[in-house]
């Protein structure tokens, strides 16, 4: 008896639940009555939830890392290499020395034109000083002292007889004492002619001697002009020497192309020197894109060389004027050239690795955005989501106005708000005013 009533319990229960279960279902399926939303003949879609978020659109562009500062020391004189103090790749400061050279034929050459300029100038004293004219001035001083005694001699002879003359024309005395006067009268003109002889010689050896004096002193002026020059001109060289012995700047020695016992080559550097804490990235962009590039603009710098999930940040310095063509595995290319100057990550950076730049041409924050996954064309390539009204849970078309774009998301700038349902994955098929039922 009680077996029978345990089985009598046991399939009230079974049938009481069926019964739930039934008009379950059956509320599912239920029209719309009373504010109450039916679900019969429902289409199930997938809906997302429009919200405000950040967005950037970019441009990528492959870029090689360069060094900005690079110095290359060249030597213009054949030296002898005496040390070498660096190996390549190691690093050097500003100063340190690189390199003995054997300046010593520099040296000995200044030396002697020292020793030259030395001579020249007293040579020069000398001759400033005029003591080669003391001579000729004592030979003009006498001839000069010469003609005045001899004038002074025949002014006398003249007065004497022209003072005779008249004893003679008044029969004082005879004609024979006269010529007596006349000869001494011409033996004074003689001699003052002789006297005037000897000093227009003299005056002329002298002024010939001091102009020849005067170009003396002016040649041995230029003498040591030029000397003073040359020995200006190997003190440079000593000093440039002595300068490019040292490295200019900080940074590795990526090249030496002398050795110990050898010499400087003319004309091909002695080292190269890089420095590695001031590089920029060449990088370059297609034609289509170059036109949102700009200087200032922010850069993500990744590559296989930086690591995985590295990300460098970087700014935009500086866009070429001037296309360029490049030869690419697909033909020739059209790009322009950006330099890049690396903000960070100088211990993984370095001169010559390839890296991925994307060049962040635009960046809003705070707006409406969404995948792409929501959207439609109509044939008229005009973009559309299918919102879902969530009163009475059905969809209508709704156009709108996209802005930028990202890898994954788009910027809504018309016809949606935050928080609005729109069906994700929208089939062709839906239409305005249909049902739907949302399922994860």
């Amino acid at each position: 008896m009680k077996k029978k009533t345990v089985a009598i319990t046991v399939l009230v229960i079974a049938i009481i639940a069926l019964m739930i279960f039934l008009n379950l279902n059956k509320n599912n399926d239920l029209t719309v009555s009373s504010g109450v939303i039916s679900k019969k003949n429902a289409i199930s879609v997938k809906a997302t939830t429009i919200e405000t978020g950040t967005i950037s659109s970019y441009v990528s562009a492959p870029g090689q890392v360069k060094e900005v500062n690079k110095a290359q020391i060249f030597f213009d004189t054949p030296l002898r290499v005496l040390n070498v103090f660096v190996d390549k790749y190691d690093l050097v400061q500003e100063g340190d020395r690189l390199v003995e050279l054997d300046v010593s034929t520099l040296t000995d050459e200044l030396e002697r034109l020292k020793i030259q300029k030395e001579i020249q100038s007293i040579t020069l004293k000398k001759l400033e000083s005029g003591q080669n004219l003391l001579s000729l001035e004592t030979n003009l001083a006498s001839a000069r002292n010469a003609y005045t005694r001899a004038e002074d001699a025949y002014n006398s002879a003249l007065e004497e007889y022209n003072k005779q003359l008249k004893l003679y024309e008044s029969g004082v005395i005879s004609e024979a004492q006269l010529k007596q006067y006349d000869q001494a009268l011409k033996d004074a003109k003689s001699a003052l002619d002789n006297a005037q002889i000897n000093l227009e010689s003299a005056e002329k050896s002298y002024d010939s001697s001091v102009s020849s004096h005067d170009l003396d002193i002016q040649a041995q002026v230029k003498n040591v002009e030029l000397l003073s020059r040359q020995i200006a001109e190997i003190e440079r060289k000593l000093s440039k020497i002595k300068s490019l012995e040292k490295s200019p700047i900080t940074g590795y020695v990526t090249e030496i192309y002398l050795t110990e016992g050898g010499y400087t080559v003319t004309g091909q550097p002695a080292f190269t020197i890089i420095d590695s804490q001031n590089l920029e990235i060449s990088a370059t962009v297609d034609e289509y894109n170059s036109k949102d590039i700009l200087p200032g603009q922010k850069v993500r710098i990744t590559g296989d060389a930086l690591g995985e999930n590295v990300e460098l940040a970087g700014e935009v310095i500086s866009v070429a004027p001037v296309a360029t063509k490049v030869q690419s595995t697909s033909g020739t290319q059209t790009v322009i050239e950006v330099i890049i100057e690396p903000k960070e990550g100088f211990d993984v950076l370095k001169p010559g690795l390839n890296v991925d730049c994307e060049i962040i041409t635009h960046e809003k924050s705070g707006i409406p955005v969404a995948e792409f996954n929501i959207f439609l064309e109509d044939k008229d390539k005009n973009q559309y989501v299918m919102l879902i009204d969530k009163d009475n849970m059905t969809v209508h078309q709704k156009y709108v106005t996209l802005g930028i774009y990202s890898d994954m998301l788009v910027e809504i700038m018309d016809g949606l708000e935050p928080g609005d349902m729109v069906v994700v994955d929208p089939q062709p098929s839906l239409k305005d005013g249909d049902r739907v039922k949302v399922v994860e």
